[in-house]
């Protein structure tokens, strides 16, 4: 390949990721094996570096569709879910890609943090319930996909419960100021959902079609390698500026951080490791044996004789002998 410079090289990385868009789809957005989560992860990490703005948004919504908790952490980072796109005019075709979203997982499937970056966009959109019909015109099937995700046995003030409650609220009051037919039973169906939820002598499934409240867990969730997720736990503890970017520590964090884990001292030593501490002991193996001093029994050198009064023969011994 002849080296390009300028225009024709930015034309050349085009035409290169057109013909292997499926391997860079793979890497990036796949999610299913070790190496690609680690590949889609580091990504994810550029991005939230580089900020989210009116170019790249759809790059931000497509990493939070492979809701994979280790890609959707590093790209939120501090940020509030729910105003990951709030900066971003809701169009019709960012709204459809939010329904689209959450139609494809069932409860308790779905991310948290995923779902209430996709649920922003939907608040957002239907703030004004008439200005967000004219938009995009919502169903009764979006209002009951909505409506799915609640969950009856928390508080209304659970962040997903507050988040669906308000753009059920929201959706609700359509057609309060354009009066249509359409609306009026959208309106209807909004309000039968919400009173679903706070009446406790009904269940959702009373309002919203049984099949869509199953709940399943993720079975398609990859993690990284082992390596690779400790690294990405260090990373989340290291301080970092307004921009994402790692601070540089100071040597003295260090020696605290030593200082808080110092090495253990064995019951009965003083705590100190001076030479004599460090030279090692006899064992019962090394040490040497004292010779066995010669005692006064067994007539060594050493021996002396036994001091005191001589006693004569009993009377008795002396008759046996003259016998």
């Amino acid at each position: 390949m002849s080296f390009k410079s300028g225009f024709a090289l930015v034309d050349n990385d085009r035409k290169l990721i057109r013909e292997h868009a499926h391997q860079v789809r793979e890497a990036l957005f796949a999610c299913t094996t070790e190496a690609q989560v680690e590949c889609s992860v580091a990504f994810a990490r550029y991005l939230s570096y580089a900020g989210l703005n009116s170019d790249n948004y759809w790059l931000f919504l497509r990493l939070v569709m492979t809701n994979n908790p280790w890609v959707i952490d590093e790209l939120l980072h501090d940020r509030e879910p729910r105003l990951l796109f709030s900066t971003i005019r809701p169009e019709q075709e960012l709204i459809d890609a939010a329904f689209e979203a959450i139609y494809s997982r069932h409860p308790d499937e779905i991310y948290l943090p995923a779902l209430e970056a996709v649920l922003g966009i939907i608040q957002n959109a239907y703030f004004d319930p008439d200005d967000g019909y004219r938009i995009r015109k919502f169903t009764i099937m979006d209002i009951n996909t909505l409506g799915k995700f609640l969950q009856k046995d928390e508080g209304q003030d659970h962040p997903t419960n507050r988040l669906i409650l308000d753009i059920l609220d929201r959706m609700a009051h359509v057609g309060e100021y354009y009066g249509e037919p359409d609306k009026n039973v959208l309106s209807k169906q909004a309000f039968r959902v919400r009173y679903a939820y706070f009446d406790r002598t009904r269940d959702l499934v009373d309002a919203i079609p049984e099949p869509l409240l199953v709940r399943l867990n993720d079975r398609n969730g990859v993690q990284p390698d082992n390596d690779y997720a400790e690294l990405a736990a260090k990373r989340k503890q290291r301080r970092r500026d307004s921009r994402g970017r790692f601070m540089k520590e100071s040597p003295d964090a260090s020696v605290s951080q030593a200082s808080a884990s110092p090495n253990p001292v064995l019951e009965g030593s003083t705590g100190t490791t001076g030479p004599e501490d460090r030279a090692p002991k006899p064992t019962a193996k090394t040490a040497p044996k004292d010779p066995a001093k010669p005692t006064p029994e067994t007539g060594g050198p050493g021996a002396t004789k036994a001091s005191g009064p001589r006693t004569s023969p009993s009377k008795g011994s002396s008759k046996k002998k003259t016998k």
